[in-house]
């Protein structure tokens, strides 16, 4: 395989897991790849073989012209897909759909697209809405990632409240 294909690979890869929210650990997990061969994927290096990469395709049902396709991009609604596919297995079902996805994930996929989120809120209200959904999160992991993603959430300090911040998307809908 080239250079230039694993690369490709290994980033399509990496854009499968994180619009999945998974981690690098849950992944490999998923997938029946150990976490360092799947840093070797992701990264693009030499190491692999093509028989590696079946596991992936299997779990996602992608096929490798579709992961070594530089064009490539995971549906938005990929983890429900897969969900879908796995709706018989128990395992992945419970261990992998049932607890919260990365934080990240979380706020790109959900609050972001969400009309919640168009209005200003308090890290408590965020949190609320995440129980909502049965995701689980501190307050500050919330702060954190927010404030991580500034181009796509306006932060403003709260009028009456000190030390206080309202958080809303910038993304109009």
């Amino acid at each position: 395989m080239k250079e230039v294909s694993r690369t490709i690979i290994g980033r399509n890869v990496k854009a499968i897991r994180l619009s999945l929210g998974f981690s690098l650990l849950k992944f490999s997990l998923a997938t029946g790849i150990s976490k360092a061969s799947l840093v070797n994927v992701e990264s693009g290096k030499n190491g692999y073989n093509l028989n590696l990469l079946d596991n992936i395709l299997k779990f996602t049902n992608f096929t490798l012209t579709k992961l070594a396709n530089e064009t490539f991009k995971p549906n938005k609604n990929l983890r429900e897909e897969l969900l879908e596919k796995h709706k018989f297995n128990k395992d992945v079902q419970s261990y992998f759909f049932d607890q919260a996805p990365e934080i990240v994930y979380a706020i790109k996929h959900k609050l972001l697209s969400s009309d919640f989120f168009q209005s200003p809120r308090e890290i408590r209200e965020v949190r609320a809405y995440f129980e909502s959904l049965g995701w689980h999160y501190k307050g500050t992991s919330i702060s954190n990632a927010l404030k991580r993603l500034n181009t796509q959430v306006l932060i403003t300090a709260h009028p009456v409240k000190k030390n206080t911040f309202l958080y809303k998307s910038k993304q109009i809908m």
